[in-house]
């Protein structure tokens, strides 16, 4: 009987002994100087405790997790870090399949990786006020939820892809203070990875004046809505940084501050109705600002920008461009399938235009091309288009440039372009150049027919009947223009394959074009209506070579 009373006291001592030993090496524990881990079971919940800093939990390839809370990791469902925890360790919790976590009110930093690929975390994030430094890769991939993020008023810093492909609604504002969003620090990869762990953040952004600098792929391939707003004293924004972001109305206008824009740094954001570009650039980068197909006004490139990139306006749909006066470079397909570019200025200075740069725009005139060309790629205008009848050329003001291939050959504009050149230019030779067919002219003869003053009659796009008349001095070859409309109308000059003026056309508004006794063999040239001289005053031949 003593034996029998002896082995259950000692059974049960040593179950107790097992037992107590457990619970103190796996369900609680320090993870820091000062601070100290507990898991409960019953709820799921992993508190943090203590105050100071965590330990690191840095994962080395083929080692054993380093966390001390490693055992329960698939039991984890809410991640609790006290008021008196100042910094929460590299990797502590990534990868975790918690739900929830909140962060105490003294956190000041939320180290690399920390919460990354926690993807089954659920309802709002927030960020307390005392977080100055979310580190990179923090929250990458994490937050699946329809939840907010709430990011704190002391927030300073945010690292390289701190919350990619995140999940979040309701918008997001970063807090005033942040001078810089690091690369890829909000950036979705949705889009290419097919898988549903990686989310968007869609609403409003919002951007503090504080800021100076937004990083690679920012922002990129985000579902943002509204009008983005770059604060004055943003002075560089990255390659890719807005791409895709295609949910963005109204202008995009950015300030004078900014002296670099990357590479694809807007491509293909198609919402954007109205592109305002800042005093400051000197190179309009490689696709930067192509496919934003929802443009609707002109496009000024500032002066002192002096070369257009790759691709730059590629497959943008803004109805005309003002090119600088300052431009040497149009690198290839700049302007390819602008196809709602109807004219364009080609600026004294510019002295290359790469291959394929305006192929498919629908100029509705004749190129004028600067005597400072050197260099004009293959298919630079294939596929031109144009309104109106017979064939169509350029102009060469210089000396015969070196021409790449074919400038314009597909099968509804051959190589049968004109190329038109003044007498005395060096280069020419022969009745063809570069295999098109060539033809001197002179500005002068173009107003030999012209010996009288003429009267003619036409009607506008509604049908009213309108009569205007001019005179020519015989002397000089200018023109002078009386009639009834108003000032301000633009005037247009059409001429014969010998460069001779058949007749003259006006503009009252942008809708109302009349064109006077116009012939089919005519070739037609624009004014534009905010060069254009008073009327009554007198025209020259350049005024008509000019957009």
């Amino acid at each position: 009987m003593k034996k029998h009373i002896t082995r259950l006291l000692f059974a049960a001592l040593l179950l107790l002994a097992l037992c107590i030993g457990a619970s103190a090496a796996g369900t609680s524990g320090k993870c820091g100087p000062s601070a100290y881990w507990s898991f409960d079971s019953s709820t799921g919940t992993l508190t943090i405790s203590g105050s100071g800093a965590m330990n690191d939990c840095v994962f080395q390839w083929g080692d054993p997790d380093p966390r001390p809370w490693s055992a329960y990791l698939s039991e984890i469902k809410t991640v609790v870090i006290g008021d008196s925890i100042t910094k929460i360790g590299k990797e502590s919790f990534s990868s975790l399949s918690c739900t929830t976590v909140r962060i105490g009110k003294n956190v000041q930093v939320i180290g690399e990786n920390a919460f990354m690929n926690c993807t089954s975390l659920t309802g709002d994030l927030v960020i307390p006020d005392s977080v100055t430094t979310i580190d990179r890769w923090a929250f990458f991939g994490s937050v699946i939820s329809n939840g907010t993020l709430t990011l704190g008023k002391g927030l300073r810093t945010i690292g390289e892809r701190a919350f990619t492909d995140c999940s979040f609604s309701g918008g997001l504002t970063i807090p005033e203070g942040v001078t810089e969003i690091a690369e890829g620090a909000f950036c979705s990869s949705s889009k290419y990875s097919g898988s549903p762990a990686h989310g968007k953040i869609t609403g409003t952004l919002t951007l503090p004046s504080t800021l100076k600098t937004i990083g690679a792929y920012a922002f990129a391939y985000e579902g943002f809505s509204g009008e983005l707003l770059i604060p004055d004293g943003v002075t560089c924004i990255g390659a890719n940084a807005f791409a895709e972001c295609d949910g963005f109305g109204g202008t995009l206008s950015l300030p004078d501050s900014v002296k670099t824009v990357g590479e694809w740094a807007f491509y293909q954001c198609e919402g954007f109705t109205g592109l305002k570009l800042p005093a400051g650039l000197t190179k309009i980068e490689k696709l930067s600002f192509a496919f934003m197909a929802g443009l609707k006004t002109e496009v000024a490139i500032p002066e002192g920008v002096t070369e257009i990139g790759e691709g730059a306006f590629e497959c943008s749909y803004m109805p005309s461009v003002r090119l600088p006066s300052t431009l040497k470079k149009i690198e290839k397909q700049a302007f390819m399938h602008a196809h709602n570019l109807t004219k364009i200025t080609l600026p004294d200075g510019l002295e290359t235009i790469g291959d394929e740069a305006f192929d498919g725009c629908r100029f509705k005139k004749a190129i004028v091309l600067p005597a400072s060309i050197k260099s004009i790629g293959k298919k630079a205008f294939y596929g031109y288009s144009y309104y109106g009848s017979g064939t169509l050329g350029a102009y060469f003001l210089g000396a015969a440039p070196q021409i790449v291939g074919t400038l314009n050959a597909n099968c509804s504009f051959p190589s049968d372009w004109t190329l038109f050149y003044l007498p005395g230019t060096s280069g020419w030779t022969g009745g063809t150049y570069e295999g098109y067919q060539t033809a001197p002219w002179d500005g002068e003869t173009r107003w030999d027919n012209l010996r009288t003053s003429e009267f003619g009659y036409g009607r506008d796009n509604k049908g009213n009947e309108i009569e205007a008349s001019w005179s020519v001095n015989t002397d000089t070859g200018k023109i002078t223009l009386t009639d009834d409309l108003t000032e301000g109308c633009a005037v247009a000059v059409s001429y014969d394959a010998e460069g001779r003026v058949t007749s003259i056309g006006v503009l009252r508004t942008k809708t109302d074009f009349v064109i006077l006794n116009l012939q089919d063999t005519c070739r037609l040239f624009l004014l534009n209506a905010s060069s254009v001289p008073r009327l009554n005053a007198p025209i020259t031949i350049n005024d008509y070579l000019q957009t």
